[in-house]
């Protein structure tokens, strides 16, 4: 390859094109949850969130997930708990504490969910349906794959 084609391959790789629509549609549900009831949530705490999927997970599990500090974690949990979505349990060997939603932030899940549908279905209505399918189904093959190990 020369150089142009390395170049062009920068630009238009899939690891940087899947980040790109990750940040396209997380700024779109900034936006979308901004217009909503809670008017305050920030990339942290959408990110936080999506590690959650619904699950319990600990503070050092969401760090090493997220690539960031246990203590970037405690401060966006704590935010999260002064608005009622998330408290905090201690875990079975006292070493760490587990992050649990509450019945509120279950039901901000499903207002996120709904938010999320808004904009994968704009996204599906720019590359057509087939088109849709094939990349959701390539991804989630991928993704099935990696939650295995």
């Amino acid at each position: 390859m020369n150089e142009s084609e390395l170049f062009n391959y920068l630009d238009t790789n899939i690891m940087k094109l899947v980040l790109e629509l990750g940040e396209f549609m997380q700024e779109e549900s900034l936006r979308l949850h901004h217009a909503g009831e809670y008017k305050k949530a920030t990339p942290a705490q959408l990110r936080l969130f999506n590690v959650l999927r619904g699950n319990e997970r600990t503070i050092s599990d969401i760090a090493r997930r997220l690539g960031v500090s246990r203590q970037a974690v405690h401060k966006t949990v704590h935010q999260l708990i002064d608005v009622g979505f998330l408290k905090l349990k201690k875990s079975k060997n006292n070493r760490d504490q587990i992050v649990c939603f509450t019945k509120k932030g279950q039901n901000a899940r499903l207002k996120g969910a709904k938010i999320l549908m808004k904009i994968e279905n704009e996204f599906m209505k720019k590359v057509g349906i087939n088109e849709y399918h094939i990349i959701k189904n390539a991804l989630l093959s991928h993704y099935v794959e990696t939650t295995k190990i």
